[in-house]
């Protein structure tokens, strides 16, 4: 008996977050000009790390995004997360994918918190 394959999304809480369609390198800086609702999995991740004697800020949050937003297409990196009232750029991007069928479950993005200019 086969049991069912749950995926991140089924065994984690669902929250609405919008994707930031950013442009890059205009005159006034990197700016939003397209936002798309959606719903995925926002981890926050919050802290330091302390490697020779130096702190670096650790990343601020992941979130699984699931392969079949629209947006997913226009490539995940540099482009930006609104959560909860924060905006976050996404500076990483890996993939979830099922070994044993092979289909994409997710994306999981790696954010920074960062500002961006409202271009909409």
């Amino acid at each position: 008996m086969e049991l069912p394959v749950d995926t991140v999304f089924d065994v984690f809480v669902n929250e609405p977050y919008t994707f930031l369609t950013i442009s890059r390198g205009g005159v006034a800086g990197d700016g939003i000009t397209a936002r798309t609702e959606a719903m995925g999995v926002f981890k926050l991740r919050n802290g330091m790390n302390v490697s020779n004697d130096q702190e670096t800020k650790t990343s601020d949050a992941t979130l699984h995004i699931k392969p079949s937003e629209t947006f997913v297409s226009t490539g995940l990196t540099g482009h930006g997360i609104e959560f909860q009232g924060r905006t976050y750029e996404i500076v990483g991007t890996t993939g979830g994918k099922n070994f044993d069928t092979g289909v994409m479950e997710h994306y999981r993005v790696t954010l920074q918190e960062r500002g961006f200019e409202d271009l909409t």
